[in-house]
């Protein structure tokens, strides 16, 4: 265990520069030289050794085990050498797997602050804050085993007008996850043109993406944060309803 830090904005350049050209080991260093850090204001440990199945199960351990569920969720997620030093002490848990990928980091945003339109795929903040926010029912975007940042991670977490809606995501814990809390197949399948242009085609219908639209849709008409999930379901198109139907036994 070591005492959770923050990358100052050396730190963060070294950092970046090993991201944009990954040879050798990771600069884990960085960590703990005083030259490249700075204090934060919690008094937070961290264990850099662990190794985490997904991304749900890493954001459980941030939000769980080292900041707490009473920390300053809005002061602690601007802090950008704060989540750039996370990305390094976690970064075995952050890289692509599989297809002669391994090992190999994904593009920048992903680790560090770039810019506010992409913060939403800093891997280790989201996954903190949308378990911080959502517990268990944040599985329905980061529980894929396969990948640190999966299809269903990118639909669901860049559209902010549903990234902290409790309703979306009781919803979607409805909809999307079996019984074991695995995520059922599907759910990232994208509905393209030529599946629209075919009236017997099913392909992408209420998956996750629709939802996303479809409860953009609604929050025209209807006040969705006063529903509860029953009340949302029973208006949600019938396209949804095979996947509320589908067994949710393990």
């Amino acid at each position: 265990m070591i005492q959770v830090r923050a990358l100052n904005d050396e730190g963060v350049e070294r950092f970046r520069a090993w991201l944009a050209a990954p040879e050798g080991e990771a600069p884990c260093g960085l960590l703990t030289d005083a030259a490249f850090c700075r204090d934060v204001v919690g008094e937070w440990l961290i264990d850099p050794a662990l190794r985490f199945g997904n991304s749900y199960e890493l954001g459980a351990y941030l939000a769980g085990h080292v900041f707490g569920p009473d920390v300053d969720r809005l002061v602690i997620r601007g802090d950008r050498g704060l989540w750039a030093w996370i990305s390094l002490a976690l970064l075995p848990n952050l890289l692509k797997r599989g297809r002669g990928n391994d090992g190999k980091p994904f593009d920048l945003p992903h680790y560090v602050d770039v810019e506010p339109r992409l913060a939403y795929r800093l891997i280790v903040r989201t996954a903190w804050e949308l378990v911080h926010l959502h517990g268990t029912r944040a599985r329905v975007a980061l529980s894929n085993p396969r990948t640190a940042w999966g299809d269903v991670a990118e639909q669901i977490a860049g559209r902010q007008e549903i990234y902290a809606h409790p309703g979306f995501w009781t919803v979607a814990e409805r909809l999307y996850l079996n019984a074991d809390g695995a995520l059922k197949a599907g759910v990232a399948t994208i509905r393209k043109r030529e599946h629209r242009r075919d009236p017997k085609s099913r392909i992408g219908l209420g998956a996750a993406r629709r939802l996303v639209t479809s409860f953009g849709q609604f929050e025209r008409t209807y006040l969705l944060r006063d529903m509860n999930a029953e009340e949302i379901l029973a208006i949600l198109p019938a396209e949804y309803g095979a996947w509320g139907n589908e067994s949710r036994a393990t």
